[in-house]
């Protein structure tokens, strides 16, 4: 349990009371303003900026601000003081001040500062506007109580300190900024705005402070700040010459002024203030500096806060609050945090000095009250001096959470109790008669009441102040004597005394009246025997006896002989002895006709004003008054009250003649006073700022309005003068002007600006210039006027003329620059323009040599495009074109030195038209040259055979491209086809037959040309109603032995013979040079191959008609032996397999497909003896199920496995022998990670530490692994390496060689598959000659060679099969 954990209910309700009475938006805006004559700069500025404060406040969804009050002061005197919640009537008074003398330094600022703090709620902002010490320095103890007790914070605005700042007048501000944490700013006299704008945001509701701190000297200091979520917005504030602010995130980060950090004022040599929005929870680094004495205030806006207390008894008294703790006690802090959710909590307390040191720390522990609000630490003894308070903790969220108090704390040095008791106690014999003593000190005292050596009572504990009291029921002789107080702490004692004793008694007299002229005697009876002396008094004063008519009688009564009427009156007899006095009094009254008097004041009232009007009323008997207006009697309900007139809320119809009338028996009186009615004194305008011309008559007017009429004064500056007409203006009559208008009901004040100048004026004539083209030239126009006119150049010819200002520069002249340029030169008072004509001598327009405007290439091919420059000074400027865009050069464009375009091979994308244009300050010269890329023709291939009915429409297409475009042209045979309406010819080059008949039937070729070149494409139509092929005939030819094929053929006109192969026409594509086709039509094979073998065609086609035979070839390979049932006509070949040339097939792992081909043996297909496969037989292998289709020619594989890679053989037999084909399989497997390589994870390496990051894949082939780092591939350096490897398998041993970057750390990652499974991860440390590689499973060990030197090591792993492939990216510690 904490100490004194239940004891502190007191202390809880108090602070609970406290926090009650200042809620948000409960504060006070509180203007302290210096109204002496010098300030009159400042009042300007303060009442522009109120009105943008006020209107900043009242905008804010929580409003800061509940009232506004202002105190103006000079010396001597403060106020008078307004306290208002109309933010319009504060504006207003505000208006209404008016400074008054001038130079005087100091002022009673103290004073006017405890006037406002006083007046204002908990928790204020006081802003203090002066240019003077303090005179009043002395006051400052109560002040600063004061602040602590109402948490209110003082700022200081100052344009002036009476030159000494070690002055106690200048070092109180100090104290009073550093116990309310507020600050001093030392401005100039127009910088007072730049504070106001300050303040606009300052003001804020819910406003927490996290540092304070104040240094005597200058610096560089580094704070650390943790800003817990809770913060909105945090402002720093530093005040002292040279200010600079730095800040950093909580990663490292510096706010950069205008993004994340905000300027909120900004003064070199005073004050710089910044505001950010914490946007990440932590700690934050705030540097200052500056080069003087200075201090430092950050807040933030949050609506988690605490207030503190103390007590230095266990039990509390929550009716005297403990702002201040008492030296040399131990003292219980109880702290009361608002806002504040759990799990959120209180750690600890620390004590702080005004230099941001820490004094000393103390926990904090819940107490045991109902609230988790309230803290206590542990008790301690308070250090001397002024302290502050920081509680630390953590919210809900687990966030660091610091604050700290909002004033300084003072401790005290406790002195002697003060005791107060009456020195002398008057008592009456036989009545009761109380004896009360009372006593107050810092620490509580025990009070007792005693006579003699005897206590009246038991003493009582106090712990601030008290009293105790002794009742005498009746009082006699014996109660006379001395009675003493005592009061005792652990200072020590102190005593006061008291006598008591009885004094004479009176019997007092009744009262007399008597008429003027009577004898009157009056009288006073003293009872006792003791002796007395008995006096007499009249009004206060002793009445005078020998004066003739007054005299002291022996019985001591007062004879007045004859009495007149001003000796009515209060007369007082005092009777005094050696144990006391005793008073009694009368009243003697004169008989005299009623009298009245009527107190003069108010004569004059404003609208809404409370009215008294005072009248007394005399006489003998008591006349009765009343109030006439007039001269009619005012009736009790018109506001008539008995002696004085009440009017509420006057208005301008209560203005008039009022008396007042009193009347008795003896006779009557009155008396009359005048109310007239004055309106408010304003100023409804002035003349506004004007601008005049030196030597003219200035009027300056002023309408105002009030009753009376107010009167008028003018100011200027700090002088007053009732001007209203200047004559002959000056420049010295340049100022600010006031228009004040004084009536009785207040002054009102309004202010112009009058601007004195005179209009532009060259000093000296402008003169003309020339100039040689290249060199540099300014045109000078010297002008004067007040204001200084701006300067401005244009040409006469209209040109646009860019960042002229002042005098003219050109650095190289040029013929484009040659003008003539107009000065003008403008201020308010008028304009003036003069000419300079600039002439620019020894230039050249630019030419261009002719060229070849057109150009033609043909793709492929270099090109230059010329552009020789003929003429041009200055040497002109020459750039290309292309379609009008510039040509940029580079890897594909390059200006020669002779300024030609050359193109090192031109494509289609560099047809256009390039323009060469050369440019001086002449002009320019443009020179187009159109680029032509030719292209030769190029023919689509289509279908080479067209089968079509007779009379049906025939389409043959000739899809011809080229640049230009190629011209179209159809043969049949060796006749061109001219167009008719059997023949008909598309503008795209397709040739239409609209009704086909036998004789169209033929090869039709189709030519494409242009300049570039000319194409070719043969299309046969092979007509049903034509010739019918025969069956093919088989033939065998020998491999290597030359073969013919015989095709003779006759016809007139004489046939076109074509040959063609399954069925693309032969010669249509590129062929061995052993394909010829003889004179006479036949087609040689001067060394037949295997893959000759197939059908070939020959076809002879004329006018007439076509005709066309085919063969079967096939190859037999070099032995002879025979088949059986092999027909023996032709020469039985072989068997081959006709396919496509062996070459190795490659498959990702899927569903595939080997097509073999047709095995043929002989003439005969039926003779035809299809073999299984080679090798094992396929069911049996391993691997992917295999099926073979019937003829054997397909295999198939559904899904296929590395184990399926391999080399098929398909065999084929028939009595003339065999053949075999071989197909070599492949199979490919996509790159995938292993191990979850492929996961992204996070990594940590202490700082020049070293790293391996590793990156596994498996893939055939070894696919190639590339690291990234931040985007970009990562490249060998100091400090990062590649490691790669490759393990191969040779027997039963596994070794390899691995890259060693450094001798003196290396960790390697090795992945093994001995027999192509894998066992395990294997790790390389090298630590010593000794080193082996060790594998994580199976028990796998490797021998590894040590890294001497950096450069490749071998791996060796004894009696295993493995293979290892992969890379690793190896970063060493060190800088980047």
């Amino acid at each position: 349990m904490p100490p004194h954990g239940g004891v502190f209910v007191g202390l809880w309700m108090l602070l609970a009371l406290s926090l009650a009475e200042s809620p948000p938006g409960w504060a006070t805006l509180a203007f302290v303003f210096d109204v002496t004559g010098s300030m009159y700069d400042d009042l300007v500025q303060v009442m522009d900026g109120a009105s943008r404060i006020l209107q900043r406040t009242l905008s804010r969804s929580t409003k800061p601000i509940s009232n506004y009050a202002l105190v103006p002061f000079h010396d001597p005197e403060v106020g008078p003081v307004t306290l208002t919640t109309d933010p319009q009537l504060f504006q207003q008074r505000l208006r209404e001040l008016h400074v008054q003398g001038g130079g005087d330094c100091p002022e009673m600022s103290v004073g006017a500062i405890r006037a406002a703090v006083e007046i204002s709620n908990p928790g204020s902002f006081i802003y203090v506007f002066s240019d003077a010490r303090a005179k009043d320095y002395e006051q400052q103890e109560e002040l600063l109580r004061l602040l602590q007790r109402k948490q209110s914070q003082v700022v200081f605005v100052l344009t002036g300190d009476c030159g000494d700042r070690s002055h106690p007048g200048y070092r109180v501000y100090e104290r009073i900024a550093a116990t309310s944490s507020g600050q001093i700013f030392h401005l100039d006299k127009q910088q007072v705005s730049e504070v106001l704008k300050w303040v606009e945001e300052a003001i804020q509701a819910s406003k927490v402070h996290l540092l304070s701190t104040d240094h005597e000297e200058g610096g560089e200091n580094t704070w650390q700040v943790p800003f817990d979520p809770s913060l909105k917005e945090v402002t720093i504030s530093l005040s002292g010459p040279a200010p600079g602010i730095k800040v950093q995130d909580p990663a490292g980060k510096v706010l950069e002024k205008g993004r994340d950090l905000k300027e909120l004022l900004s003064i070199p040599n005073s004050a710089m203030v910044v505001a950010l929005e914490p946007y990440e929870p932590g700690t934050w680094l705030v540097t200052t500096r500056s080069s003087g004495r200075h201090s430092l205030r950050i807040t933030g806006i949050s609506n988690v806060n605490f207030q503190a207390s103390f007590s230095s008894q266990p039990e509390f008294d929550s009716s005297q609050p403990g702002e201040r703790p008492v030296q040399g006690l131990p003292i219980s802090v109880l702290v009361n945090c608002s806002g504040l959710r759990p799990p959120g909590r209180l750690q600890e307390i620390e004590l702080f000095n005004t230099s941001g040191h820490v004094l000393l720390s103390l926990p904090l522990f819940n107490s045991s009250s109902s609230t988790a609000q309230l803290w206590v630490a542990s008790p301690l003894w308070v250090p001397p001096g002024d302290f502050l308070l920081k509680v630390k903790g953590e919210d809900a969220q687990g966030h660091p959470l610091h604050r700290l108090s909002g004033v300084t704390y003072t401790s005290v040095v406790p002195g002697l109790p003060e005791v107060n008791i009456s020195s002398n106690i008057q008592a009456y014999n036989h009545e009761p008669q109380l004896i009360s003593c009372s006593a107050w000190s810092e620490i509580p005292f025990h009070l007792q009441l005693s006579r003699g050596r005897v206590k009246l009572r038991e003493g009582q504990l106090f712990r601030v102040s008290g009293n105790v009291s002794w009742l005498i029921p009746a009082v006699s002789k014996s109660d006379e004597g001395f009675y003493e107080c005592t009061a005792t702490s652990k200072v020590g004692v102190s005593r006061a005394r008291a006598y008591v004793s009885p004094p004479p008694r009176l019997i007092a007299p009744g009262n007399i009246t008597a008429s003027p002229g009577q004898d009157v005697v009056m009288s006073c009876v003293v009872l006792g025997d003791e002796p007395y002396n008995l006096t007499w008094s009249w009004d206060g004063k002793a009445a005078p006896p020998g004066d003739g008519r007054t005299r002291l009688l022996q019985n001591h009564s007062l004879q007045i002989s004859p009495v007149q009427p001003g000796d009515g009156g209060l007369y007082e007899c005092v009777a005094q002895s050696a144990h006391g006095t005793a008073t009694a009094s009368l009243w003697l009254f004169i008989q005299e006709a009623p009298w009245v008097k009527v107190d003069p004041s108010p004569q004059r009232f404003r609208r809404g004003q409370e009215l008294r009007l005072n009248c007394t009323a005399g006489g003998h008997p008591q006349p009765h008054s009343t109030w006439r207006r007039w001269g009619w009697a005012l009736q009790q309900d018109e506001r008539d009250a008995e002696g004085t007139l009440h009017i509420r809320s006057a208005v301008p119809e209560d203005a008039g003649n009022y008396s007042c009338y009193a009347s008795s028996t003896l006779g009557w009186d009155e008396q009359g006073i005048t109310l007239e009615f004055t309106g408010t004194c304003s100023v409804l305008t002035v003349t506004p700022s004007l601008k005049v011309l030196e030597g003219e008559d200035v009027t300056l007017e002023c309408w105002v309005s009030g009753a009376p009429p107010p009167r008028i004064v003018w100011y200027k500056g700090e002088s007053r003068r009732a001007l209203l007409r200047l004559q002959a203006a000056r420049d010295e009559d340049s100022g600010l002007y006031g228009c004040q208008a004084l009536g009785p009901a207040g002054t009102a004040f309004r202010s112009t600006l009058l601007h004195v100048g005179s209009a532009p004026h060259f000093p000296e004539p402008l003169g003309d210039v020339e100039v040689k083209v290249g060199d540099s030239v300014s045109l000078l126009c010297r002008v004067e006027g007040s204001p200084l006119p701006q300067v401005t150049w244009s040409r006469q010819d209209g040109k646009p003329v860019l960042g002229w200002q002042g005098p003219r520069g050109v650095s190289s002249a040029s013929l484009d620059d040659q003008a003539t340029y107009i000065c003008e030169a403008q201020n308010e008072f008028g304009k003036i323009q003069a000419e300079v004509k600039l002439t620019v001598t020894g230039q050249a327009a630019p030419e261009i040599a002719l060229a070849s405007p057109v150009v033609r290439v043909l793709p492929g091919q270099p090109v230059s495009l010329p552009c020789v420059i003929l003429a041009g000074s200055p040497f002109p400027a020459r750039r290309w074109l292309k379609d009008g865009q510039m040509v940029a050069p580079g890897d594909h464009y390059s200006i020669r030195a002779d300024g030609s375009l050359h193109v090192d091979q031109a494509s289609q994308g560099d047809a256009g038209t390039f323009t060469c244009e050369v440019t001086n300050a002449l002009g320019s010269h443009r020179q187009d040259v159109s680029l032509v890329i030719h292209a030769p023709p190029s023919i689509e291939p289509g279908p080479v055979l067209v089968a079509a009915a007779e009379g049906a429409a025939v389409t043959l297409r000739c899809n011809a491209t080229g640049v230009p475009r190629p011209a179209v042209t159809w043969a049949k045979g060796t006749e061109p086809i001219s167009l008719s309406p059997h023949y008909q010819l598309d503008p795209d080059g397709t040739l239409l037959i609209p009704s086909s008949s036998p004789g169209d039937a033929g090869t039709y070729f189709c030519t494409a040309t242009n300049t570039a070149g000319f194409s070719r494409w043969e299309e046969k139509w092979i007509s049903v109603n034509g010739s019918q092929a025969s069956d093919p005939v088989p033939v065998l030819a020998v491999l290597g032995q030359e073969t013919t094929l015989p095709c003779e053929v006759q016809g007139h006109p004489p046939p076109l013979v074509l040959w063609s192969r399954e069925p693309q026409p032969l010669f249509s594509v590129p062929l061995p040079p052993r394909y010829r086709v003889l004179p006479s039509g036949s087609l040689q094979l001067a060394e037949p191959q295997v893959t000759d073998a197939g059908l070939y065609t020959c076809t002879a086609a004329n006018a007439a008609g076509n005709a066309s035979v085919s063969y079967s070839l096939h190859v037999q390979g070099s032995h002879t032996s025979l088949g059986a049932g092999c027909p023996r006509a032709l020469r039985p070949p072989n068997p081959r397999l006709l396919s496509r040339p062996c070459a190795r097939e490659r498959f990702l792992l899927s569903s595939i497909q080997l097509w073999v081909g047709i095995c043929l043996a002989g003439s005969l297909r039926e003779s035809c003896c299809p073999l299984p496969w080679a090798g094992e037989p396929l069911s049996t292998q391993a691997g992917s199920p295999k099926l073979v289709s019937p003829g054997g020619n397909v295999v198939y594989m559904e899904k296929v496995q590395l184990l399926d890679q391999g080399t098929y053989t398909c065999e084929c037999r028939n009595a003339a022998g065999s053949s075999s084909k071989e197909h070599h399989l492949e199979v490919h497997v996509p790159p995938e990670f292993i191990r979850g390589s492929e996961l992204t994870t996070n990594v940590s390496v202490s700082l020049q530490g070293s790293l391996t990051l590793t990156c596994e894949a498996t893939g055939v082939p070894q696919p190639t692994i590339t690291w990234f780092w931040d985007g970009s591939p990562v490249t060998p350096s100091e400090h990062t390496h590649l490691l790669s490897g490759q393990l191969s398998a040779e027997g039963d041993e596994c070794f390899g060689n691995v890259f060693c970057p450094s001798t003196d750390e290396f960790k390697l990652m090795v992945e093994l598959q001995p027999h192509g499974s894998m066992v395990g991860m294997c790790w390389y440390l090298d630590q010593g000659p000794e080193t082996s590689l060790l594998c994580a499973s199976r028990g796998l060990a490797a021998e590894a060679h040590p890294c001497t030197s950096p450069g490749w090591w071998s791996l060796f792993l004894p009696g295993q099969q493995c293979s290892w492939g992969g890379q690793e990216a190896f970063l060493r510690g060190g800088p980047r």
